[in-house]
């Protein structure tokens, strides 16, 4: 019998790509860390064109365990086809109907997939190859019925094949919807205006105002897209989630907003913007200190991240889609610099001022490392301005990666190295009441349970998220009625969720 991702991927190959999506939305639905659900809808929405989504999706992989290689190569594959596929169009924008046909078909040979055959049908009309044409476009409709370029391009065909074509094919619209023309010519006008405004900001403030208002006028429109992962968006979003233009200026960086794209750092900000826009957000275990611009992307008016172990004057952060320490070109001191609303410090919680005042505190994968979590929750509420949030996304120490070692995932697991054995298939659990008083386990990591950081988030906030998020259905393959049993005899307190659950969203306004 398939599995459910097996089935996908058979629609798919059907040429069944709506099928096969709907199958592996439930799947993330159900279980939003299962990275093989997320390559797999990562190559749908590449076999439908859209290309950004899919790209997003194999990142998404990434992050949640995907093999690097993999998502290298399929991130690479992408840009290729879009890369080719863009060329081809300009081809037939240009009435280059030959050199277009070359292209898709370069493209094809790399991978079939359904949004260059659209392409290649529209290439074959111009070229006069009518029946290949509707042997392809009719092969596309089928999987896509509702397609407007798709149809248009049929309706192109049956022209011709009634004798009422026109004598040039029409330009071949963007990527894809209903608005694809237009939403190009916008992606033109924003990418046009962001470097106006770094080719001018230092030297015709008024031009570099009349561009930041154009974007500001079209705040909407940039709220639509991913601009985590795009550079000019991200630098649009850092003028259209401002409060105003002067502190957007003020504070704009755009080295800074580039790296932050290509380390990762704006998915984070992004994802709870609604709760951090136009606030000022204390970040505590702020890491390294490279969370601020996106942060201030993001639209919040003022950051400030305070870690005890972010050196002040090291340029060195960890690239959070490569997973690994890399140089940002600026330490923590000369971002302060060039960010006025941007404030790191080397610290605790405790060295605040108890004058200080946010709204909004977030903690992300730091509750799991606290030991003084259980105070630190209530006394974090003297902090917050009338109707701050609290939001912390919380690594669970009992579940399969809970232990913060090698390895991440049960796909990275080598029976017999004896360090892995120590702690997969959740032995660290069953090990950590015996190590020294230094070890990691006991310097590093609380050791809370669900049960007990809920109970005392809920004692002391209004809770508006509290979402928890399983971990890979390979995780859940390896708890086996054998694991779970001798779990429970070690503590028979611990349950299925404990277990299973990989992480925390919480999202909440203290009790007043």
């Amino acid at each position: 019998m398939s599995t459910p991702l097996q089935t996908a991927q058979k629609l798919l190959a059907s040429n069944e790509p709506h099928e096969a999506l709907v199958i592996v939305n439930q799947l993330i639905s159900k279980n939003p860390k299962n990275w093989s659900a997320h390559m797999r809808r990562g190559k749908i929405f590449e076999w439908l064109g859209r290309f950004e989504e899919a790209r997003e999706e194999f990142a998404q992989a990434g992050e949640l365990g995907a093999q690097p290689a993999a998502v290298k190569n399929a991130v690479e594959r992408v840009d290729a086809l879009d890369e080719l596929i863009e060329e081809a169009k300009e081809a037939l924008n240009s009435g280059d109907t030959n050199q277009a046909v070359i292209l898709l078909e370069k493209a094809k040979r790399k991978i079939a997939i359904g949004i260059i055959d659209l392409h290649l049908a529209r290439a074959k009309l111009g070229q006069g190859a009518v029946s290949e044409a509707e042997e392809l476009i009719d092969a596309f409709l089928d999987a896509r019925p509702n397609h407007d370029l798709g149809i248009r391009i049929k309706e192109d065909i049956k022209a011709h094949l009634d004798g009422k074509a026109e004598a040039a094919p029409k330009r071949f619209g963007p990527k894809s919807g209903k608005d694809d023309k237009e939403q190009n010519e916008f992606e033109k006008r924003l990418k046009a205006k962001i470097e106006s405004i770094d080719g001018t900001l230092a030297t015709d403030r008024e031009q570099a105002l009349k561009d930041i208002r154009w974007i500001r006028a079209n705040e909407r429109k940039i709220a639509t897209v991913n601009w985590a992962n795009d550079v000019h968006y991200a630098k649009a979003a850092h003028f259209a989630f401002a409060k105003g233009p002067a502190a957007a200026i003020e504070n704009y960086d755009p080295y800074l907003l580039e790296k932050s794209v290509e380390f990762g750092y704006l998915t984070w900000p992004r994802r709870i913007q609604e709760q951090i826009r136009h606030r000022k957000v204390l970040d505590i275990g702020c890491g390294f200190g490279a969370y601020g611009n996106g942060f201030l992307a993001a639209g919040a008016s003022e950051y400030t991240g305070i870690d005890p172990q972010m050196p002040l004057d090291s340029p060195k952060v960890k690239n959070k889609r490569k997973r690994k320490r890399a140089d940002l070109g600026m330490t923590p001191r000369e971002i302060m610099e060039r960010c006025p609303n941007i404030r790191l410090i080397n610290g605790v919680f405790e060295d605040l001022a108890t004058d200080d005042k946010f709204g909004a505190v977030t903690l992300h994968n730091v509750t799991e490392h606290l030991h003084n979590i259980r105070s630190i929750i209530p006394d974090m509420k003297m902090l917050f301005e009338e109707d701050g949030y609290l939001i912390y996304h919380h690594h669970n120490f009992y579940c399969w990666n809970g232990h913060h070692k090698a390895p991440v995932r049960p796909e990275a697991y080598t029976p017999g190295d004896e360090e892995q054995d120590k702690v997969a298939d959740w032995n660290h659990i069953l090990i950590a009441p015996d190590v020294p008083d230094d070890h990691y386990f006991n310097t590093n990591l609380n050791q809370i349970r669900l049960d007990e950081i809920k109970a005392i988030t809920y004692e002391h906030y209004d809770v508006e998220v509290w979402k928890e998020i399983e971990s890979p259905q390979s995780v859940r393959d390896r708890l086996t009625d054998k694991v779970m049993q001798r779990l429970q005899q070690f503590d028979d307190t611990l349950s299925e969720r404990d277990l299973m659950v990989n992480a925390v969203l919480c999202i909440a306004q203290p009790k007043r």
